[in-house]
């Protein structure tokens, strides 16, 4: 039995009221109330009524207990952490897919570095040297520091696109459950350029001090790490996930 319009914006009102944030969770969470729903209405159940069964299904969502510390000013104290309904389950899912992601991410770094693939490593290693070496210290670093934004250069097709389809009222979010995780993970790359970029000031240890091979050779090294961690992140973007709360 199909839903009418009427109780489908009822369905989205309450996924939303719910504290869903993310349209890929939204529109899965939206399938999951919809089928469920029209299952029960077959069997004879009135619409009403299924509502409130499915949807007490998820108000009641409990994990499991967590663990967490805070300090109170005069001593550590261990509390329980508590909390339920859909915003405690878009946590979760959260959590998990930022891990699944993470894994998956330096399951495709390593894949580079593991034959037949590391002849092709070693080749672009050896010319990333030579250009290292042949072109001023200050290019070198400039194309490392370009190359640190080339992660996050790949969210802006998605971004527009969402974007687009929020405002053509085609979306419920412009934010998506998988580009947050991955974004968040694009943005280790810019954390290493920082490190580089900072930490020599601070123990006084500069890259000119270091001999021309030893310079390339830093410079090659970090060259050809952002090179493997950018297109590693074309093969993320384009793989599916999901990932349950558990």
């Amino acid at each position: 039995m199909k839903l009418t319009t009427e109780q489908l914006d009822l369905i989205s009102k309450e996924i939303i009221t719910g504290g869903i944030k993310y349209q890929d969770l939204y529109e899965e969470l939206l399938d999951h109330y919809i089928t469920a729903i029209e299952d029960r209405m077959e069997n004879g159940m009135a619409f009403g009524e299924a509502f409130g069964e499915v949807n007490i299904s998820f108000v009641n969502y409990r994990p499991p207990l967590h663990e967490r510390y805070y300090y109170d000013v005069r001593r550590l104290r261990k509390v329980t952490q508590c909390s339920s309904g859909l915003s405690r389950l878009q946590k979760d899912y959260e959590r998990n897919l930022r891990g699944e992601i993470k894994k998956r991410h330096w399951q495709i770094m390593g894949n580079y570095f593991r034959w037949p693939t590391i002849v092709t490593s070693l080749l672009v290693g050896a010319l990333t040297f030579q250009f290292a070496y042949l072109v001023p210290l200050k290019i070198g670093v400039g194309f490392f520091g370009l190359l640190s934004f080339a992660p996050l250069l790949f969210l802006l097709p998605a971004t527009y696109q969402h974007t687009m389809g929020y405002f053509k009222k085609e979306r419920k979010f412009i934010n998506s459950l998988k580009w947050t995780a991955i974004g968040a993970q694009a943005s280790f790359s810019l954390s290493i350029f920082n490190c580089f970029v900072f930490i020599p000031r601070v123990v006084g240890i500069e890259l000119k001090a270091f001999s021309p091979q030893i310079q390339a050779a830093i410079i090659a090294t970090l060259i050809c790490f952002y090179l493997a961690y950018s297109l590693s992140f074309y093969q993320l973007y384009r793989e599916r996930f999901k990932v349950k709360a558990t």
